[in-house]
């Protein structure tokens, strides 16, 4: 994999004195709305309300923070709220992803591009795709949503990190894509290598084995996501991928989620500055003490 030399200088801005990523996540809406009490959680100002408390709270611990560019930005860089020493990853996908012909196409926000991240002060973009490596190849929709984006920021001289979650078939049983997960997951990070990704946003892939699986797949890094799920269990899992060849973490939910239902913001804040932090210096902790940098994935 050869990385441009904007690429390897945004790699440092967005990875922590040992060269691993520990990028707090904010860039959530719907799942942050839902996460909300009361009828007017999807206003935008509370949604943007509680995005500068996470970030002007948390923000200094990261390597990184990831938002969007319609609720958390420009606000968070306008008002101060992230520290300058702290990368910025901006997010390029739109929100609303039903099922169509039986996957879920995923698009792109149209006002934003490369050129928008840029805009906003972005170090680099982030891409999240819904994708079945098993019903979708090269020449599909998928691909050339990422290859688009791909070549987009490459004209920028911009890194993009590209996220994929699979998911199950409207048709297929429970049990068998639980069980398909991990060759799923090593798949996904199969099929965005051969778009052009250079560095990957993934889920875990459901056994420490399947973390040293995906590793050996490809020649690109990938970072671990928290797909919202109990920070207990993320703990582990962030091990397991780091032991696995993971370069470091990109959480959000399993962090902050305990706070931002309170419908106050000196409490959510509270609760921030304690328990959020409890939890991802709990996390850096890990990452200290697994895992590799960067400069050797990337090697």
């Amino acid at each position: 994999m050869e990385l441009t030399t904007a690429e390897r200088r945004a790699l440092q801005l967005i990875s922590t004195d040992d060269g691993k990523l520990a990028v707090l996540a904010a860039d959530q809406r719907v799942d942050l709305a839902v996460l909300l009490e009361g009828g007017s959680a999807r206003e935008p100002e509370r949604l943007q309300e509680i995005k500068l408390e996470i970030v002007e709270e948390l923000g200094p611990l990261a390597s990184a923070v990831l938002l969007d560019p319609t609720i958390g930005l420009p606000t968070a860089i306008d008002r101060g709220a992230l520290p300058r020493e702290v990368g910025l990853l901006v997010s390029l996908e739109q929100d609303d992803t039903p099922f169509c012909d039986g996957l879920r196409p995923s698009s792109v926000d149209p006002g934003v591009g490369a050129a928008g991240v840029r805009r906003l002060g972005g170090t680099a973009a982030k891409l999240h795709v819904w994708l079945r490596p098993d019903r979708e190849d090269l020449d599909g929709h998928t691909a050339g949503v990422v290859r688009s984006v791909v070549e987009d920021c490459r004209a920028h001289d911009l890194l993009c990190v590209v996220e994929a979650l699979t998911f199950r078939l409207e048709d297929e049983d429970e049990a068998d894509f639980e069980r398909r997960k991990p060759e799923l997951v090593r798949d996904c990070a199969v099929f965005l290598e051969q778009c052009g990704a250079k560095l990957l946003k993934l889920e875990y892939p459901g056994t420490p084995e399947a973390c040293s699986a995906v590793t050996d797949a490809v020649a690109v890094p990938w970072a671990v996501l928290s797909a919202g799920v109990g920070h207990d269990e993320f703990v582990e899992r962030l091990g397991h991928a780091l032991n696995g060849g993971a370069v470091g973490f990109i959480a959000g939910r399993s962090v902050w989620k305990q706070a931002v239902a309170d419908p106050a913001s000196d409490r959510r804040r509270a609760v921030l500055a304690d328990e959020g932090r409890r939890r991802f210096e709990e996390l850096l902790a890990v990452l200290q003490s697994a895992g590799r940098p960067l400069s050797e994935a990337v090697a």
